[in-house]
């Protein structure tokens, strides 16, 4: 009975202490500016925490007191996406949770980041792709010149727009990948070699599909 409630009276701590974060969450997902499926990788990710095979491993509840602290003090002066940052890690190190780094991933892919990825991440995406698709035309197409995102030759410009950055595909992808990284426990190294494996392989595929739409023009 006493190791149930010490188990059980943290959950309730933190999900007091986080009931804002929680509103928030539920507004974001339900406001039409991100996707839903979030809900779905957290379902995803508390099975494969509750499926663990590996032995139990010790928390660090002083460093999650800190960041519950941290999480307190930054509530009037940071918006929730960010002040979601301390609040996972402090449920992480007092589970044991941040020694497999792919369900720390997986949490953090779960928020409504999309849009956010999309004004910060968007842009620079479609820079790169619209380069390469350049440099993958440029044999083929004489006097091919990029402006930002847009090519244009012999007369005729292509845009390479919000829909095309591919950030819908890069965070399906990141969350497939970190799948894989949870349920073989790879570690914080290899487990970032992935997603930046990931990553560059959806900035290459979303280049070819640039190409593949430009070339018709």
């Amino acid at each position: 009975m006493k190791t149930r409630l010490q188990s059980v009276l943290p959950t309730i701590g933190f999900a007091a202490a986080f009931w804002p974060l929680g509103m928030w969450y539920a507004h974001r997902l339900t406001d039409g500016g991100d996707e839903p499926l979030g809900l779905l990788v957290l379902l995803l990710c508390g099975v494969l925490i509750y499926n663990n095979n590996s032995p139990p491993r010790a928390g660090h509840p002083i460093i999650a007191s800190f960041l519950l602290i941290l999480y307190a003090v930054s509530d009037p002066f940071l918006p929730p996406m960010l002040r979601c940052i301390p609040a996972l890690l402090a449920v992480a190190f007092y589970y044991g949770w941040h020694r497999i780094p792919g369900w720390l991933a997986l949490i953090t892919l779960s928020l409504p980041v999309v849009a956010s990825m999309q004004f910060y991440l968007g842009y620079p995406m479609r820079i790169v792709s619209a380069e390469i698709t350049s440099w993958l035309l440029h044999p083929f197409v004489d006097g091919l010149i990029r402006n930002g995102t847009t090519l244009s030759a012999h007369g005729k410009s292509v845009g390479v727009d919000a829909p095309c950055s591919g950030i819908h595909m890069l965070w399906a992808a990141l969350v497939f990948a970190n799948v894989i990284t949870s349920i073989t426990h790879m570690p914080w190294l290899k487990t970032l070699a992935v997603n930046l494996l990931t990553l560059t392989s959806i900035l290459i595929a979303n280049s070819l599909r640039t190409t593949l739409l430009y070339a018709p023009e």
